[in-house]
């Protein structure tokens, strides 16, 4: 039995990013360590995000 399909999700507003959205993905500039996701509205409307990692807030 196969698993299902986990999407990652944006880490400002938490929405799932689908396979064909313009998203980025990067490591935390702060830490290095953690992934952050980006949608596209969030990166369009400058929305904040924390990092679990090392609490670092970003554009």
């Amino acid at each position: 039995m196969s698993q299902p399909l986990q999407l990652p999700v944006c880490t400002s507003c938490s929405r799932p990013i689908m396979p064909n959205d313009e998203c980025v993905k990067y490591y935390c500039p702060n830490c290095g360590y953690v992934m952050i996701w980006r949608c596209e509205s969030c990166r369009d409307f400058s929305r904040k995000y924390k990092c679990v990692g090392c609490m670092f807030e970003g554009p």
